[in-house]
């Protein structure tokens, strides 16, 4: 059972996502992240780490069929489902991304919170190092914003890439954005701060050795993010297909 002092401090950290993604404002990380994903996404989408943080679906829906999405921790699992239970709780949640949207995709956006909140199929608890029920070669797009940092070391990533192939159809993306800065606030849960160093790099040499091939590296600077949780000043963003299935024992 978790403790009430674990609640506390995940209470802390879904309001700084509240803080931040519901705030009414669009900053330049979320429009920097948010045109990446409406230009690589497509078809069926896995979020992996989705955290309390449904907000951002909202910006690459139109390019989706349908979109899934797991997470470690269930307080963010059960925090999210609020979010997307009904019309009126993802209406709330989109307001400050109508526009935006409507400039990206260039086309009306009638009924769109209707049409759009049906393709949410599922959110779950899960560990993308572990076996997920996902069939293989199913998802077309498979998205981890910040997610792939966070593991423990590199033996967890190298499971995670490796389900990442097994999920993902021949010809479809992974898109992975991270930071160049982490937190060291440990008095916040272990899931927030815990994380692997030059993780980028580490990505891009397990993607290769596990049939993908690197489409596009985008380094984008950002505001100088001075809050006490995460300090950071520059966002990459790193596209790949896959070009080739790996036999998982």
């Amino acid at each position: 059972m978790r403790s009430l002092k674990y609640k506390k401090r995940f209470e802390y950290v879904s309001q700084y996502y509240d803080q931040n993604y519901s705030g009414g404002e669009i900053d330049k990380e979320i429009k920097t992240v948010g045109k990446f994903l409406i230009k690589n996404t497509s078809g069926r989408v896995l979020d992996c780490g989705c955290g309390p943080v449904p907000q951002i679906w909202s910006i690459f829906m139109p390019k989706a069929t349908e979109i899934r999405a797991i997470d470690l921790p269930q307080e963010s699992v059960d925090f999210a489902i609020k979010k997307i239970t009904n019309v009126q709780s993802w209406r709330r949640e989109f307001a400050p991304y109508q526009k935006f949207v409507e400039d990206a995709i260039s086309h009306p956006m009638k009924n769109y919170i209707v049409q759009q909140i049906k393709k949410i199929k599922e959110v779950k608890q899960a560990d993308i190092t572990k076996k997920l029920p996902y069939p293989e070669n199913y998802f077309d797009t498979i998205i981890s914003l910040y997610s792939l940092g966070v593991l423990r070391n590199e033996n967890e990533l190298e499971k995670a890439i490796k389900n990442i192939n097994k999920m993902m159809k021949i010809g479809g993306k992974l898109l992975y954005v991270s930071t160049n800065g982490n937190n060291t606030n440990k008095t916040l849960p272990e899931y927030t701060w815990r994380g692997l160093t030059n993780v980028l790099v580490k990505v891009k040499k397990l993607l290769k050795k596990y049939g993908f091939l690197i489409k596009e590296i985008k380094i984008a600077k950002t505001n100088d993010d001075d809050n006490e949780m995460y300090k950071y000043n520059e966002i990459k963003m790193l596209s790949a297909v896959k070009i080739k299935s790996y036999l998982l024992k």
